[in-house]
């Protein structure tokens, strides 16, 4: 009796599914919709929808576009990194945090001062400087 995998096909639509929810969550945590992911790498809603759901396969340079976009790894949408426990960004969140990112280095500074004053003016945690 041979020994390997037991169902190759199983195996594979498993791995398929994997990477279409990393590939949702970090989209999402990006602040964008499947249309706007689409948009930017030159494909269609659907074809994302398709992704995500595990129903397609993602070419070579659909995945680099998407990393690129997404700004992460081609590891970390095919699950290969190690994730910290990560904490889901709301669209409203995502979007704030790339325009603070995109400020000047004193205003975000000063962003990033009075939100630690709020947060310690309501909660017992102690915010750390980086």
């Amino acid at each position: 009796m041979m020994k390997g995998r037991k169902n190759p096909k199983k195996s594979q639509e498993n791995r398929l599914a994997e990477v279409g929810k990393s590939l949702q969550s970090i989209r999402k945590r990006s602040g964008l919709t499947q249309k706007e992911l689409g948009e930017k790498i030159g494909l269609t809603r659907e074809a994302v929808a398709s992704y995500e759901a595990g129903r397609s396969h993602m070419i070579d340079t659909t995945l680099l576009d998407m990393a690129s976009v997404l700004r992460v790894s081609v590891n970390k949408i095919l699950g290969l990194e190690c994730q910290a426990a990560e904490i889901p960004l709301t669209r409203r969140w995502a979007k704030r945090m790339i325009i603070i990112e995109s400020l000047p280095e004193p205003v975000k500074k000063h962003i990033l001062r009075t939100l630690d004053d709020v947060i310690k003016a309501n909660t017992r945690l102690t915010i750390f400087e980086d």
